[in-house]
């Protein structure tokens, strides 16, 4: 009897042990494997500047668009929690993207979607420094595939008077086309960037 005893309570030991690490391990923080809206930014570059200066921040991914654009723009603009698109009006009355008329710090200067329409899964891009695409300075990602979104570009937007320069090789080299402003689709180059410069 006492060699039952013993064993139902070593395995009902083992079944809260087992609960407890499983409760733990779901609690501690660590990549959202669900995360389908992705940030990065890169340090404003001169014109003429070598490709290979060029530094992108550590990429932060969030699991709805919302998330992204608020920590893109340093909590300038706020979504609702289920939204899946923002307005360059809210951009420019938030001062998350530069005009002519106003600098912002920390410009929004793209937003790439995987599918065409701007849905599916997104990439956020901001310039760490400078002003946006104003006097003489650009913004590039040479290898979308370190951003985990190599070939995965069928729409995009773009913002802070850049024009998007989507190359379907790495190092802004290859087969190009331009997006300025708002492109709902990339035609040919749909699912085919690998590289992009704002200029």
């Amino acid at each position: 009897m006492r060699r039952r005893r013993s064993t139902w309570l070593a395995v009902l030991a083992a079944l809260i042990l087992v609960s407890w690490q499983a409760q733990a391990a779901q609690a501690a923080p660590g990549p959202d494997k669900s995360a389908r809206h992705c940030v990065a930014g890169l340090q404003a570059l001169p014109t003429g500047a070598s490709v290979s200066t060029a530094k992108t921040t550590e990429l932060t991914c969030f699991s709805s668009f919302a998330q992204a654009i608020a920590y893109a723009t340093g909590d300038r603009v706020k979504l609702a929690p289920e939204a899946t698109t923002v307005t360059e009006k809210q951009l420019v009355g938030a001062g998350a993207v530069s005009t002519r008329s106003a600098v912002a710090a920390r410009p929004l200067v793209g937003i790439e979607y995987e599918d065409s329409n701007y849905g599916g899964d997104s990439l956020t891009l901001y310039g760490a420094s400078g002003t946006g695409c104003y006097s003489g300075t650009w913004y590039g990602f040479p290898s979308m595939a370190s951003l985990g979104f190599d070939n995965r570009i069928s729409s995009a937007r773009t913002y802070s008077n850049c024009l998007g320069k989507h190359h379907d090789g790495t190092s802004y080299t290859g087969t190009f086309t331009y997006c300025d402003s708002s492109c709902s689709s990339l035609g040919s180059m749909g699912d085919r960037t690998s590289s992009i410069k704002f200029i």
